[in-house]
């Protein structure tokens, strides 16, 4: 309930004039490589900044810090920008990381909440504070903060009008503050929209894949569900074949180049059979069933994207008769690998 006040704060406190001079440097290509990298929410946070960077040209590579660490790690070289996302900034996988970089990077850019971290602490000179308050379960606050504050810096990065993403943004703070003050009319129209999951699917393309794999992990820590993460496309390569009365399809809208892909998806999936269920603000000749959402559109589409899929977790907690977000065999903070 708190996240719409949370990331106004964060938005009023994002200072784009510290991150100047890197984006001079990266204009100026004095990094061979951008490497985006964290666990959980925070990585796939890291998603639509790597296609922005990706679309702007820039030599932007997106691998998960485990990986990164003991198969991928000379990717990072003298001349790379090393950009790690991490709320609590101090995730085994993380601290591994920092003492395996020893100075190797060029650069260490840092997207974190806890700024007595050993995250924030090895990359004082570079940081992108996520001003969320503390939280004790599923990522909620510092997950949006994050999308919102790494956008934003990735528009700096690539000289786009930062003060346009900002007020899109504020916008959505207030749609997501609008929707939340109706929580319980819609945790009701989600449980009439989505059936006792056989099999859980969520399916998106684009920015919209962040909310994909963010909303699989929340249903499973949150809820205790299993649920898959598929791009769109990649779900029709094999995993259609679950198309059936059994399969649950959570199809996130997105963007407007891809939107007809999800669109043909959905009539497919009702055409086999499947609950498939249309998630996108609202608008005219939308596919049904639609999950409500935020209204919101650009840089602000996955923050609006993963609230109905936090409602869902509720619903699914209570059918099963659990706590919510309570943890069973993890914490808050991952710290062994």
């Amino acid at each position: 309930m708190s996240q719409a006040g949370s990331l106004k704060n964060a938005l009023r406190r994002f200072d784009p004039a510290p991150l100047q001079p890197l984006a001079d440097r990266l204009r100026a290509g004095g990094f061979r490589r951008i490497i985006l990298t964290g666990m959980g929410a925070s990585f796939y946070a890291a998603y639509p900044i790597w296609l922005r960077l990706a679309q702007a040209g820039l030599p932007a590579f997106w691998v998960d810090t485990a990986e990164l660490l003991h198969y991928a790690r000379p990717l990072i070289t003298d001349d790379s920008l090393v950009w790690i996302l991490s709320q609590s900034g101090r995730s085994a996988e993380i601290v591994a990381l920092l003492d395996s970089l020893k100075g190797t990077p060029a650069a260490l850019l840092a997207t974190v909440n806890d700024l007595e971290s050993p995250l924030a602490q090895s990359a004082k000179a570079h940081l992108i504070p996520i001003h969320a308050e503390p939280e004790l379960t599923v990522s909620t606050r510092t997950y949006l903060n994050t999308l919102a504050a790494a956008q934003l810096a990735a528009l700096v990065f690539i000289g786009e009008d930062v003060q346009q993403g900002w007020e899109t943004l504020q916008s959505a703070a207030e749609a997501i503050a609008a929707y939340l003050a109706d929580w319980k009319i819609h945790l009701e129209t989600i449980g009439a929209l989505v059936p006792p999951p056989r099999t859980l699917a969520l399916l998106g393309r684009g920015a919209s894949l962040a909310s994909a794999y963010t909303g699989a992990l929340i249903l499973g820590e949150a809820s205790k569900v299993g649920a898959i993460a598929l791009q769109a496309g990649q779900f029709r390569h094999g995993p259609m074949e679950l198309a059936g009365e059994n399969l649950t399809a959570l199809l996130f809208a997105g963007a407007a180049q891809t939107r007809p892909l999800l669109e043909r998806l959905h009539a497919d999936l009702i055409q086999y059979g499947a609950h498939a269920i249309w998630i996108a603000p609202d608008g005219a000749d939308q596919p049904n069933p639609r999950l409500p959402m935020p209204d919101t559109a650009g840089i602000a589409l996955p923050l609006a994207e993963i609230i109905p899929i936090q409602l869902l977790s509720v619903h699914l907690a209570l059918q099963s008769g659990i706590e919510p977000g309570a943890f069973f065999h993890s914490g808050k903070v991952t710290l062994s690998e």
